[in-house]
């Protein structure tokens, strides 16, 4: 019955994939400020998912990871090693934090549909993207079904 646990600042350099599956409840998990790689598999319920401060790339987050988790509205993945934004986010984001990683890239379709220009992702209320490579101007498709621009470096 548990709805919320607190791994922060432990160290914890790997969690296996069946960790949390039978915590079917869980709305809050916080892994930040560990050593993890890659992301385990994580509850349908979670509403709140924090990973900020640890060594997370891109490889080590499966392509569909946040799809399936339709309550998530905060996720929190800054300050890891990520070379782009995950794939598959689900439409109840609305807070995304991506500060302080390797991003590099994005395409049209990471927050947007490209190939419905009538979308808008009304939920997103902010992203994060300051502190990364990237610079956002040129990927300004990316954002056309945004109310509000990512935070980052425009020139």
């Amino acid at each position: 019955t548990l709805r919320r646990i607190d791994f922060s600042g432990n160290r914890i350099e790997e969690i296996e994939d069946g960790a949390f599956s039978k915590l079917l409840l869980l709305e809050e998990l916080s892994l930040a400020e560990n050593r993890l790689v890659k992301l385990p598999v994580l509850p349908p319920k979670l509403t709140t998912f924090n990973a900020n401060q640890n060594r997370i790339k891109s490889r080590g987050i499966k392509a569909n990871a946040f799809k399936k988790l339709t309550n998530l509205a905060y996720l929190y993945l800054g300050h890891n090693a990520l070379e782009s934004v995950p794939l598959n986010l689900p439409e109840s984001l609305r807070i995304l934090h991506l500060q302080y990683n390797n991003i590099t890239s994005i395409t049209d379709d990471t927050f947007c549909k490209s190939n419905n220009t009538r979308y808008i992702r009304t939920r997103m209320d902010e992203i994060r993207m300051e502190g990364n490579p990237i610079v956002l101007a040129k990927h300004v498709n990316a954002f056309s079904c945004l109310r509000m621009l990512p935070v980052g470096t425009y020139y």
